[in-house]
């Protein structure tokens, strides 16, 4: 993977969270090599997990070793863009889904993931599956 910059899919994050199996050692192999970016979707998503579990102390240790995106007009409309072509070919994503590859296709940032059944549909979204990645590198 030639960027230097990549976007973390909250599942990449969880598997590091729960340490169950080698899925966790992707986030710690994507520090190693790239400045790792997270949307506030996932921040979001993590952050409920932290306070539904009542675990919130790891959730901050692991955002602070990721840089936030911050939300910008260009993401929503990019989002909003991206959300109506699924909707008018009658394909169906998440809008959490859909507001983090907005983010990464307007900063021209490949999503790591291993929901790649979830990004695939996307044009120009780059989407690199987290197992692989890990298995390459």
């Amino acid at each position: 993977m030639e960027s230097r910059n990549v976007c973390v899919d909250t599942d990449v994050v969880i598997d590091y969270l729960r340490g169950k199996n080698k899925n966790q050692d992707i986030l710690p192999a994507l520090i190693k090599r790239h400045e790792v970016y997270i949307s506030p979707v996932s921040i979001y998503e993590l952050y409920y997990g932290g306070y539904y579990s009542g675990k919130l102390k790891p959730v901050d240790d692991v955002l602070a070793m990721m840089i936030p995106f911050d939300w910008t007009v260009e993401d929503s409309k990019k989002a909003a863009q991206l959300h109506v072509l699924l909707s008018k070919a009658g394909e169906t994503l998440s809008v959490k889904d859909v507001l983090i590859a907005g983010q990464c296709i307007s900063r021209a940032i490949p999503v790591i993931t291993r929901n790649i059944a979830h990004f695939k549909r996307i044009k120009g979204l780059k989407v690199v599956d987290g197992t692989v990645y890990l298995d390459s590198n």
